[in-house]
């Protein structure tokens, strides 16, 4: 009886053993169908690594802004939000440094195709903001550079850019155009033509003159996978 007892105990742990084999062998074969992209899943973001940042910019309201998700852009739209919709950004993870004002091409409805301008600050805090990031990771920032990003505009100068002094609002939004090249007021002298557009808020108004913001409070940045 004992021996037969045995043999049953023996028999039971061979056909377990022969089941997990079974299923490791499945397993392998699985895994090996997959190619080596399955590593991809551990890693992460290395600094000065290459990659196409994916990203949405909002105010502090809550308002978007700029974004290279078609569901954010979308929404958006739908909310009434000043939104342009651009394509990922290249960029090293990390590295800081970018100039100071990026043109990037977006597009609103309302305006058109433009070049947009992100600010080299941004850019470098969402660089740094990627590293150690997974594909498909989304982060959240809030900018922490310094500059407040305001100017005064007068009455004149405020329907030069644009703008219709006389019925604006606080609140209300207006493109405002930037370049890294100086406007001329010389008759006859050409002018830059590298200039790109920032959607500006009316921060405060008085009889003559208009507060304008144009810094933005928020990024989520991601990638959606690394280069081959």
């Amino acid at each position: 009886m004992k021996r037969d007892e045995e043999k049953k105990k023996t028999a039971f742990w061979t056909r377990v053993m022969l089941v997990l084999i079974a299923v490791l062998f499945v397993g392998m074969m699985i895994i090996s169908s997959w190619g080596m992209g399955w590593l991809t899943t551990f890693r992460t973001a290395k600094p000065l690594e290459t990659l196409a940042m994916q990203y949405t910019i909002s105010d502090a309201d809550g308002h978007v802004i700029l974004t290279t998700e078609k569901a954010a852009y979308q929404a958006a739209i739908k909310k009434g939000d000043p939104v342009f919709y651009t394509m990922p950004f290249e960029v090293q993870a990390g590295k800081t440094g970018n100039p100071a004002i990026i043109g990037v091409p977006a597009y609103n409805p309302f305006i058109g195709e433009v070049q947009y301008a992100l600010l080299g600050l941004e850019a470098d805090e969402m660089a740094v903001a990627l590293v150690g990031l997974h594909a498909g990771e989304t982060k959240k920032l809030t900018f922490q550079f310094e500059d407040q990003l305001q100017t005064d505009f007068s009455e004149e100068e405020f329907n030069t850019v644009g703008g219709n002094f006389s019925t604006s609002v606080v609140g209300d939004w207006l493109p405002l155009g930037f370049s890294t090249t100086p406007i001329l007021d010389l008759p006859g002298q050409d002018q830059p033509t590298n200039t790109s557009i920032r959607m500006a808020r009316v921060l405060e108004k008085t009889d003559t003159s208009a507060l304008l913001g144009y810094r933005y409070a928020t990024a989520e940045v991601s990638f959606a996978e690394f280069p081959q």
